[in-house]
């Protein structure tokens, strides 16, 4: 990101630096537009970094405790694409990086 940041966004990305979040996942956050220059929203709205919307959704799915323990078929025939699709109405991506819509 090579936009000069304004002194209030540069001290709240620094204290999310501190706080173990990577300047990637800030940037791409920021790219998003999703909060403008604010970063307030940041830690409710990053759910993580995964390589493509389906390993993201089949993630946010285990975490739901969606997937049954016993995962034998059919569960374990889902079509992670679709299934992608349809969660990403709620959340956006850039560069590998997730972010709940607020």
């Amino acid at each position: 990101m090579n936009e000069i940041l304004s002194k209030e966004t540069a001290e709240a990305k620094q204290s999310l630096i501190d706080a173990g979040h990577t300047a990637e996942a800030i940037e791409a956050y920021l790219a998003l537009g999703i909060g403008d220059d604010d970063l307030s929203d940041f830690e409710e709205a990053y759910q993580g970094q995964y390589k493509n919307d389906e390993e993201f959704a089949q993630e946010q799915a285990e975490q739901l405790g969606e997937i049954p323990k016993e995962n034998h078929w059919p569960h374990y025939c889902i079509d992670w694409e679709w299934a992608a699709r349809e969660l990403m109405m709620d959340y956006s991506e850039e560069g590998g990086y997730y972010f709940r819509n607020l």
